[in-house]
């Protein structure tokens, strides 16, 4: 699916953003077919910032994988690796910004100057505002002369981004196959398995409640990512249409039978079936309360894995007690992340050359198997291998996978899918759904305009 990137270049400077969710560490280790230990430099790009520097090329890149993002120390690790590796020739100096939020305010803030790094993630609208300042360079020739890194970086990962015109803005590192995880104990007790239909999913919501559990850890702050989920998940299992509509980047209206039918399921889930700081709450409470066994289910994906065998995250053996299961109706996210993004079309060409190398190691083989060892994120193609050994050691990755191979319907999320401006508006209005202050129907309103507005 393309995603009609070139729509949103009109947006300029006025796009506005919300936060997305954490990943998170992992140990096992990990094969890479027809390995290379990391993207290597060519000799053009060497030759180059031999002969124009007696100090090594210095690009600038931004990230929020930082301090306690469970992403840190895979991060720390490639850019260390690059850094080592590009001694005395390129030199990457990290700007470090604590939380996603402070990410994309900080990047709107340089977008509407021209002067974002060099590289950098270009999620929640930052990359349409980089083609719109003109920063954003065209990956597409790139991608098509270096078969080693195409090889890594796959059709999938390039045709997801690729815009009606045929460029490609940015490049993903990873591949999200995303369902929920519950609590295996408390799904016992109730005497209830996950569910096969949405009706049936309800039914458990109010028989675990009945056996004095809270279903599920919703959050209506940031970009309400764990209740979105649930709600993607309802459009996107619920017909044809609702799977096209969940398929469709930046659809028409959100004034839909499915997407309407799945609101009214979130009002009654946000009401009855979580947790009392659900409304406000931001991922980091929503991931507290399942992971400190407070809540049987939670919908995110596997790079939330490791956290439930961390003791400062998760209750001590946690990790026994989580299973992993397809959405009701069997489905399942599966998509590509928005990615890198190269801002250096007003660079010298020693400069963008140096960049591009950085991008190339950040999206290749290499970084791409330190993600998956330390943070728990699926490769882009299978030339990266994940060995049977690790999947021994990460069994909830492990099934995942597997149920990647068994799902009826497949779709992305509302993050990767919908405007920004679209987004803010769930955070705005989700308390007023709880509420009963507004009903579903208006809300998909209000969803319609923001979307209208955005076009």
């Amino acid at each position: 699916m393309k995603r009609r990137v070139s729509k949103l270049i009109a947006l300029a400077l006025a796009v506005t953003t919300t936060a997305v969710f954490a990943g998170c560490g992992s140990t096992a280790s990990t094969e890479v077919k027809d390995e290379t230990p990391a993207t290597e430099a060519t000799a053009e790009a060497e030759d180059t910032a031999a002969d124009t520097a007696s100090e090594p090329i210095e690009i600038s890149y931004a990230t929020f994988m930082v301090g306690t993002h469970a992403s840190a120390a895979a991060e720390t690790e490639v850019i260390e690796a690059f850094n080592k590796q590009y001694e005395g020739k390129i030199k990457v100096v990290v700007e470090e910004l604590p939380t996603d939020d402070a990410f994309v305010e900080k990047m709107e803030v340089l977008a509407s100057s021209k002067s974002l790094p060099d590289v950098l993630i270009g999620k929640n609208g930052i990359r349409e505002l980089a083609i719109a300042n003109g920063q954003a360079v065209d990956l597409k020739p790139y991608l098509d002369e270096d078969a080693e890194w195409m090889k890594y970086v796959g059709e999938g990962a390039m045709n997801y981004n690729m815009t009606d015109d045929g460029k490609v803005y940015s490049i993903s590192n990873q591949r999200q196959n995303v369902g929920y995880f519950y609590n295996k104990e408390m799904f016992e007790a109730a005497g209830i398995e996950p569910a096969k239909t949405w009706d049936e999913f309800m039914t458990n919501c109010q028989t675990l409640k009945d056996a004095g559990f809270t279903p599920l850890a919703l959050m209506t702050g940031e970009n309400a990512w764990t209740t979105n989920l649930w709600l993607a998940a309802m459009v996107g299992t619920a017909n044809a249409d609702g799977n096209k509509f969940m398929n469709t980047s930046y659809p028409d209206t959100y004034n839909t039978p499915e997407f309407i039918d799945a609101l009214g399921k979130i009002q009654v889930m946000l009401k009855d079936y979580t947790t009392a700081d659900a409304i406000g709450a931001i991922y980091s409470n929503a991931a507290n309360n399942f992971e400190q066994g407070q809540v049987a289910m939670i919908a995110n994906g596997p790079w939330m894995c490791p956290d439930f065998s961390d003791e400062t995250k998760s209750v001590a053996g946690f990790a026994d007690k989580v299973g992993v299961a397809l959405y009701p109706n069997d489905g399942l996210i599966s998509q590509f992340e928005v990615g890198y993004i190269l801002c250096t079309a007003d660079k010298s060409e020693a400069e963008q050359q140096a960049a591009l190398e950085f991008l190339k190691f950040k999206t290749g083989a290499y970084a791409q198997g330190v993600f998956l060892e330390k943070a728990g994120v699926l490769p882009l193609t299978d030339n990266v291998e994940i060995t049977d050994e690790y999947k021994a050691a990460n069994p909830l990755i492990a099934k995942t996978i597997e149920l990647a191979g068994q799902a009826k319907y497949t779709f992305g999320t509302l993050d990767n899918n919908a405007y920004a401006a679209v987004i803010e508006e769930f955070a705005k209005w989700y308390p007023s759904l709880a509420y009963d202050e507004i009903t579903a129907e208006d809300l998909a309103s209000y969803l319609s305009a923001a979307n209208d507005a955005s076009k």
